[in-house]
C-alpha cells in the first residue's frame, strides 16, 4: 500500500469528498478497503485517514506499550481512540467526513488530499500553502534537509 501525491478536492454540502481515483484503487485492493478511520493528526493541523487494517496495526502497537495501571497513559490512549471515527467509502467513492473533525482543522469546502504512503492526510489548502506556520518545506529546504539526512 503506497498512497502518494497531492490532490485538491471539493467537499459537497453534506461534507462528502471524492476519494482520489489512485487512492481508491489502492483501497479496493485491501481487505475491507471501504472501511477507513479518520482522526486529527497528532502534531499537525490536518486530518489523517487510515485504512482500517493500518489503524488496527497502529493501535496494536500503542496498546502493546500501554501500561493500564498508569493513569496518564490511559488518558493518552483514551484520547487517541475516542477522537477517531470510522467512515465508509460509498458506492460512488465518496468519503463522508465528520463535521466536528473538519471544524477542528478549519476545512470548509476545499481540501487537499496528500498521500503519506500508508495513510492519507487531508489539509485545509490555505494551511498547506503556508498560511501561518508552514507544514511543507520549500524545494530548497527539502533538498538541503534530504542531503543532510542522507549523509549523516
Amino acid at each position: 500500500m503506497s498512497f502518494i501525491g497531492q490532490f485538491p478536492v471539493r467537499l459537497d454540502a453534506k461534507n462528502r469528498a471524492f476519494m482520489p481515483a489512485g487512492f481508491r484503487r489502492i483501497l479496493q485492493q485491501q481487505e475491507g478497503g471501504q472501511t477507513l478511520v479518520v482522526r486529527k493528526d497528532y502534531f499537525e493541523n490536518c486530518l489523517v485517514v487510515y485504512p482500517a487494517t493500518q489503524w488496527r496495526e497502529e493501535i496494536a502497537g500503542v496498546r502493546a506499550r500501554l501500561n493500564r495501571f498508569d493513569g496518564n497513559q490511559q488518558m493518552v490512549y483514551r484520547k487517541l481512540v475516542s477522537e477517531a471515527q470510522e467512515v465508509q467509502l460509498d458506492s460512488n467513492g465518496r468519503l463522508l467526513l465528520p463535521k466536528a473533525l473538519l471544524d477542528k482543522v478549519g476545512i470548509k469546502q476545499d481540501a487537499l488530499f496528500v498521500g503519506m504512503e500508508q495513510t492519507i492526510e487531508i489539509w485545509n489548502p490555505d494551511v498547506a500553502a503556508g498560511a501561518g506556520e508552514q507544514p511543507f518545506m520549500s524545494d530548497s529546504e527539502f533538498a538541503d534537509s534530504l542531503k543532510k539526512f542522507m549523509t549523516e
